[in-house]
């Protein structure tokens, strides 16, 4: 009896089927999949087939590519990441839109549907945006290419496959690399415009220090003339006599040679 209750046991727990959290079960019947999904838990399957999806967040990544751009360059390599996510609802028409579009990846505990489908759009998709993108400034474009992305696979996804039946989440441009000869041409132009800019504002100074020394001559020319105006006008004499108290070193004359006044009053 024992030994049959043993048996019993085992036969119950290989035809059982545990769904875990963050997956769906959806049940087929001779290749008729029903429209009805299964939550999280254990299921008694030995007359069914029940498969496990997965509805969690699933990497899309997109290596070695060589689109063209808006000028027909290809670029050496572009690798692209996308993250994609179910409907958990919709996972009984994707497996009766795709049946055969069921894979199952290392380390991941559901299987996916409709990644082989959504594979093909996207590559699709990320070619046709390199298009918008001319090919020297296609390297700075990381974050709108990203952003590009999305917003159209999610609209081409929602037109001809289903509103709803999958979501993308976000796209990331892991890797973007023009062609050499390009690369080296966008290195060189940059150093030009750099060295443009130094020397506009080596002009820049330039033109302020010939400012500052007009300034300057111009103050000087001025003190000159008023100066030589004030010598040439009425009382001219005490200017020039207030010029020499200026310089005079203090001695005073000795002499007075032929009735000539000192230069120097001394009172």
């Amino acid at each position: 009896m024992k030994k049959i209750l043993i048996a019993f046991a085992a036969l119950w727990l290989t035809a059982c089927s545990q769904i875990d959290t963050g997956n769906i079960g959806v049940e087929s019947t001779l290749g008729q999949v029903k429209k009805e999904t299964m939550p999280p838990g254990v299921y008694f399957t030995m007359f069914k087939r029940v498969t496990e999806v997965s509805a969690k967040e699933l990497l899309l990544k997109f290596d070695d590519m060589k689109p063209q751009t808006a000028d027909k360059i290809t670029l050496q390599d572009l690798d692209v990441d996308i993250y994609i996510q179910i409907d958990p609802s919709k996972a009984s028409d994707i497996m009766t839109r795709w049946p055969g579009d069921v894979t199952q990846e290392k380390d991941e505990d559901g299987a996916r549907i409709g990644m082989n489908y959504v594979t093909r759009q996207a590559r699709e998709n990320i070619y046709n945006t390199i298009t918008k993108y001319g090919s020297t400034t296609v390297h700075t474009e990381r974050t709108a290419i990203a952003a590009d992305v999305v917003k159209q696979l999610q609209k081409d996804l929602d037109e001809s496959a289903g509103k709803g039946w999958f979501f993308v989440r976000s796209a990331n441009v892991r890797n973007l690399v023009t062609d050499p000869a390009l690369e080296a041409a966008i290195k060189e132009n940059a150093n030009r415009n750099f060295q443009i800019a130094s020397k506009q504002k080596e002009v820049e100074l330039a033109r302020a220090e010939a400012e500052r020394n007009r300034v300057e001559a111009q103050g000087i020319a001025d003190a000159i003339r008023i100066k030589a105006a004030a010598v040439s006008a009425q009382g001219g004499k005490e200017y020039v006599e207030l010029e020499a108290i200026k310089k005079w070193d203090g001695k005073l004359p000795t002499t007075s040679a032929g009735g000539v006044t000192p230069f120097i009053h001394v009172k």
